[in-house]
């Protein structure tokens, strides 16, 4: 029995590198030697028990890599193409899967939590769940299109038009390719809120026109200033915390959209709905993606017009796995992207 390694979680923050056994193509499946992979939120919270899998499980999915085997009816790939995963699988039939709403299969998952993920030194994934991107864009930096790719599908799911006013709150990873995506929409301003001043300034390399200091600054007061009173048309979430989530009432303008893009599990205590009625403001949620938005995300990487190299700030080994998640769960304030190398 071939072996090799994975970073196996068997309890919360009990992670450790380990010998098991090399996976094998099927018939339509690629064998990936991973070479990078993000440490996500979706990881963090896994690790520290906050999400509750079965385990014994190895995580991680925002991965890279190298075909470096082929099952006998694959045509699209041969040893040695660079490829970005979709974690995300489904079934291909059902009602969503029909629909083309594969990410709302209700037999689906991702990799790294209803499946073995990608801290691993191999994973095996059918074919159409890999996508080749060029020389030009690093391992490491390709691990950022997998979460470019989110953006770019909750964008699609709502309008901006040129000359919108755009609030993004939260500058972290997703919220800086928010920043950005909407400002090659054609949005005027793009307007940032964030604790941090280092992110607000990095928010200027993305497209930031306004930007507003939330340790400091009236939000509300600031968005009001800058939309003529009016309030946003959009209104980006990005942080996924319920205090951000109730904000978004008080910066939305009246018939404006509430994009709701950050991951909270928790319930929103004293949310007042009647905002949403009176004012008819649409809110729209996003969950991951599909495979048609892999593509234009790879191409727009690739042009440098979404420069993602500034997002990878810290990396570790994959044998260091541990000391990067731990980093990401105490201390990672100067933190936007860990990229693990395989």
């Amino acid at each position: 029995m071939a072996v090799t390694k994975a970073a196996v979680l068997k309890a919360p923050y009990n992670i450790s590198l380990e010998d098991v056994q090399k996976p094998e193509p099927g018939v339509r499946e690629i064998l990936v030697r991973v070479r990078a992979t993000g440490i996500c939120g979706t990881d963090v919270k896994m690790y520290s028990g906050k999400w509750k899998v079965k385990l014994p499980l190895i995580i991680g999915h925002e991965s890279t890599g190298e075909v470096a085997g082929v099952g006998k009816e694959v045509t699209a790939f041969k040893v040695g193409d660079r490829v970005v995963i979709n974690p995300v699988f489904s079934c291909g039939e059902c009602y969503y899967c029909i629909k083309g709403r594969t990410n709302l299969c209700l037999s689906g998952g991702m990799l790294g939590r209803e499946r073995s993920g990608t801290y691993a030194e191999y994973v095996v994934v059918p074919q159409r769940m890999a996508f080749k991107f060029p020389d030009n864009i690093s391992f490491e930096n390709a691990t950022v299109i997998e979460l470019l790719v989110t953006v770019l599908h909750a964008q699609k799911r709502i309008r901006i038009f040129p000359g919108d006013s755009v609030a993004v709150l939260g500058q972290g990873a997703a919220g800086l390719l928010h920043t950005r995506l909407a400002k090659l929409s054609g949005a005027d301003p793009v307007i940032v809120i964030s604790r941090s001043q280092w992110k607000l300034d990095l928010a200027k390399r993305f497209g930031a026109d306004k930007m507003v200091n939330a340790t400091t600054d009236d939000v509300c007061a600031k968005i009001k200033e800058y939309t003529d009173g009016r309030g946003a048309d959009v209104v980006i979430e990005s942080v996924g915390s319920p205090e951000t989530i109730r904000q978004c009432v008080t910066l939305v303008r009246p018939g404006g959209t509430v994009l709701l893009f950050g991951i909270c599990p928790e319930p929103v205590d004293a949310f007042n709905a009647f905002p949403f009625y009176l004012n008819e403001i649409d809110v729209v949620g996003s969950r991951a993606m599909t495979d048609e938005d892999f593509e234009p995300c790879i191409r727009l990487v690739a042009s440098n017009t979404v420069n993602v190299e500034p997002l990878i700030t810290h990396r570790f080994p994959l044998g260091r796995l541990k000391e990067g998640l731990d980093f990401m769960c105490t201390s990672a304030t100067d933190a936007l992207r860990v990229a693990v190398i395989s």
